[in-house]
């Protein structure tokens, strides 16, 4: 009981501290000359759900990214436009307009319209499949009366906004409004409603930020430019945790360097109770198996080469919970979810609201 209530109180002590302690930063996009912003939004929701964005009509962006998961898949790894499995996790979107970086092992895509162009114009493994499809794929969307106007509502100084870097744009811009920091924890640590959090997820928050336990030396709770809530929870480095089972060598690929292999960014935690499975290959099924797998020292639940070991973060050496604290820190996990934003009409299918079929209708190829 006397532990329980230490923890209450250092969780309530570290929501004060954040507080104090949060910083602000600014993020700016231009606007296209006459172009209304939620125009923007709304041609990128509506081009997000639809399967004939895709080479073959048979994937949308919304089939890995679905909001209900907090804009992911429930899958391991995805299945690209041709059936072919992607390599990596597909990450939940919430909040990923506020990062600085956005991919598992590429430390160079920085910006949401260079993140869109790879997911649509990739070749190996292919996602949706565009390239080699341009034209056939910009006369199918031509010829929708319902995105002739909203293209031009969108880009009304282009004399032919269909076009790939405006699909481009309409997309990030889409994927940028979706922001998520209404729950639990932001009620309880920034707008001091002290009934927010259960005691069960208080006392987690105390052993998230404890020296023991270390989770916030990688997931940092850092302010967006408008207001005081989190949208983040992660500094965002690539970190060598001995997760995977696959033989992806992560950063090293991208940058060549020997002592980037098995670096992935730390994720993001918003709405991380709902985006399930874990780890760049999603192979920690559950909540309690990451912890587990922390608690083992990285060790776990992951492969056991020797490469894999020596390049081990020296953080990850392990920690003894009891069943009781590992259910206190799941709770506290869960008190990251945005349960209105998982909900939100406006990031929702936009087809079910016009009548039509999820997702559009059958592609005629």
């Amino acid at each position: 009981m006397q532990r329980a209530a230490l923890l209450s109180s250092i969780a309530l002590f570290i929501a004060t501290l954040i507080t104090i302690v949060r910083a602000i930063s600014h993020d700016s996009r231009s606007l296209a000359p006459g172009g209304s912003p939620q125009a923007t939004i709304e041609l990128g929701r509506w081009l997000f759900y639809d399967r004939r964005l895709s080479a073959n009509g048979e994937v949308a962006c919304a089939t890995c990214h679905r909001q209900e998961l907090g804009f992911s898949d429930g899958r391991s790894v995805p299945t690209g436009a041709t059936g072919m499995p992607l390599r990596r996790n597909a990450p939940g979107l919430f909040n990923s307009g506020e990062l600085p970086s956005l991919t598992w092992a590429n430390a160079e895509v920085r910006l949401l319209e260079q993140q869109v162009a790879r997911a649509l114009f990739a070749v190996d493994p292919p996602e949706m499949g565009v390239t080699g499809h341009e034209a056939h794929i910009i006369a199918r969307l031509r010829a929708d009366p319902e995105y002739t106007r909203r293209f031009a509502a969108a880009f009304p100084a282009d004399a032919d906004p269909f076009t790939w870097p405006r699909i481009t744009e309409a997309l990030a811009a889409f994927v940028r409004s979706l922001t998520a920091r209404n729950t639990p924890y932001d009620r309880y640590v920034y707008r001091s409603e002290s009934a927010a959090l259960s005691d069960s997820a208080k006392r987690g928050m105390a052993l998230f930020f404890s020296p023991g336990l270390a989770c916030s030396r990688c997931h940092v709770d850092v302010a967006p430019p408008d207001r005081v809530a989190p949208p983040r929870w992660s500094d965002l480095a690539y970190v060598a945790t001995g997760a995977g089972r696959s033989a992806d060598r992560g950063l090293a690929e991208a940058t060549g360097k020997p002592e980037d292999a098995y670096r992935f960014r730390v994720p993001p935690l918003r709405n991380v109770a709902v985006t399930a499975p874990y780890m760049h290959d999603g192979s920690l099924p559950t909540l309690e198996a990451v912890i587990r797998f922390y608690e083992s020292g990285g060790r776990v639940g992951a492969g056991a080469e020797p490469e894999r070991a020596a390049a081990r973060h020296p953080l990850i050496v392990g920690f003894v919970l009891s069943d009781d604290e590992r259910r206190d820190l799941i709770a506290f996990l869960e008190a990251l979810t945005d349960e209105e934003a998982l909900r939100n009409p406006a990031f929702a299918d936009p087809f079910l609201s016009d009548g039509r079929t999820s997702l559009v209708r059958p592609v005629s190829r």
